[in-house]
């Protein structure tokens, strides 16, 4: 029944998204008001929906917590199109890639953030105090603003002038985290050559910086960006590896809560980036439920994740295309995956779990096609096929990664041994990858929202029947 309080969970938290939809679009409060009255009037129709009508007061406070966070966003001093000087703090580790480091600083001068894109050298780091004359430029009107807007960046320095101040500042566990992260990256750049160490660091970490322009152009065209992107698969692996280690010496219920305390730190160690966000609050409300004897309903648990997220940041689900990526994708495996499974006759995981791959490949991408059609033109159809080839050889990369990473340190000998099987391991998915580049079949339609819309509504009639089907 609709009215049970799950459903009743679930929907309210659909509403508020779409309140906070209707907001990030800029769309008129006339239209606010005409689509929660549209919802009123659509479920008094239907007697089982009516304890809904209340429940669509929930778009009007989506839409009135993205007012108030816009008006947050554009409460500074910043004086743009005018050189100025100010002190900032750094506020995470900048971004390096192979030419240039991006700053984010926070400036008490002017009450806001603002992002710097200067030379690779000298490195700046996380917690330094710095002195900058330059001219500050309000973020433009385009993906890229919508981007800064998210990031609560709120102006863009071209041309800065740097002058170090301080060193060493910062929050002393955030240090300790940062620095972790260095020295696993280190390890991998003294095991293996450039391009491998650096590829090794975007599966295990997420850290793109020593990744070619090529590479990852590469990896798009083949469609196996993901690899380098933390999702379910990368803390589905993590969970598996701490929990294994801690079940076999404590008890499966203290291993539960310790491996959750574990991916929570892996989770500051990445920087909380959105996919992994997901999927650790995924986590820890699967093992709350098992462990409380509780029933888990994945949809509620995603709808609860998108929840604190936007709660967090409500930019995110309208602003951030990774956000959005990452929920279709775990749509897609549980919904879709089951469909597919039924219609290919695939009984079993098959050898090497390649019927599990191909499975969770296809719902995977049906559920995100339009999306990367739509921002990147960069769908191709073999990426099925390259997504196979990858997968099962994903979990052995990532397990031995973090495992010589710590060895380096402990034993450098065994590490060089279990690095040469790695190296190998990575050889074959850079050749993969590189090969279906070349191969790719490229499928990039011109599409709109309505088109989007308009798929996704027949994906979900699809699932409907075939729910249907399935409890006859």
């Amino acid at each position: 029944m609709i009215d049970k309080a799950h459903n009743i969970f679930f929907f309210s938290i659909l509403f508020f998204s779409l309140g906070i939809a209707i907001a990030s679009l800029e769309l008129s409060l006339l239209i606010l008001i005409i689509v929660t009255l549209s919802f009123a009037f659509l479920f008094s129709l239907f007697k089982k929906f009516s304890s809904l009508i209340l429940i669509t007061l929930f778009i009007l406070l989506g839409f009135f917590y993205l007012t108030w966070n816009n008006f947050q966003y554009y409460n500074h001093s910043i004086i743009f199109n005018e050189p100025i000087s100010f002190e900032g703090v750094v506020i995470d580790e900048p971004v390096k890639n192979l030419e240039r480091q991006t700053l984010i600083l926070k400036s008490n001068d002017l009450e806001g953030r603002l992002i710097i894109k200067t030379s690779l050298y000298p490195q700046y780091h996380y917690g330094d105090v710095l002195s900058v004359k330059g001219s500050v430029y309000p973020p433009p009107p385009d993906y890229y603003g919508r981007y800064l807007k998210k990031e609560g960046v709120q102006g863009m320095v071209s041309f800065a002038k740097i002058r170090v101040l301080k060193r060493g500042g910062g929050n002393l566990i955030k240090k300790s985290l940062i620095n972790i992260k260095r020295n696993i990256v280190n390890a991998y750049h003294q095991l293996l050559p450039f391009n491998k160490a650096s590829f090794l660091a975007g599966m295990t970490l997420g850290e793109k910086g020593g990744l070619s322009k090529s590479f990852l152009n590469n990896l798009s065209l083949s469609g196996t960006r993901h690899l380098t992107a933390l999702s379910g698969l990368h803390l589905t692996i993590v969970i598996f590896i701490v929990f294994g280690v801690f079940n076999y010496f404590l008890p499966r219920k203290t291993s539960s809560w310790i491996t959750l305390l574990f991916i929570l730190l892996f989770l500051a160690l990445t920087g909380f980036k959105l996919s992994a966000s997901r999927a650790v609050l995924m986590a820890f409300l699967a093992i709350l439920a098992k462990e409380t004897n509780r029933l888990y309903s994945s949809r509620n648990a995603l709808a609860l994740a998108a929840l604190v997220l936007i709660l967090i940041n409500p930019y995110v689900l309208v602003f951030d295309v990774g956000f959005q990526l990452s929920f279709l994708a775990v749509i897609g495996i549980v919904y879709l995956s089951p469909l597919i499974k039924k219609i290919l006759r695939l009984k079993n995981k098959g050898f090497l779990s390649w019927k599990e791959s191909l499975s969770i490949t296809i719902a995977a991408q049906l559920a995100v096609a339009p999306i990367l059609i739509n921002q990147f033109g960069n769908f191709t159809l073999t990426s099925f096929l390259s997504n196979i080839l990858i997968l099962f050889t994903v979990p052995v990369v990532m397990i031995l990664g973090y495992l010589i990473s710590l060895i380096y340190y402990l034993f450098y000998p065994l590490a060089v041994i279990l690095s040469w099987l790695v190296s190998f391991l990575l050889s074959y998915q850079i050749l993969i990858i590189n090969l279906f580049s070349r191969l790719a079949v490229d499928f990039n339609p011109a599409i709109n929202i309505w088109i989007i819309l308009l798929y996704y509504l027949l994906l979900a009639a699809i699932i409907y029947i075939f729910k249907r089907y399935e409890s006859l």
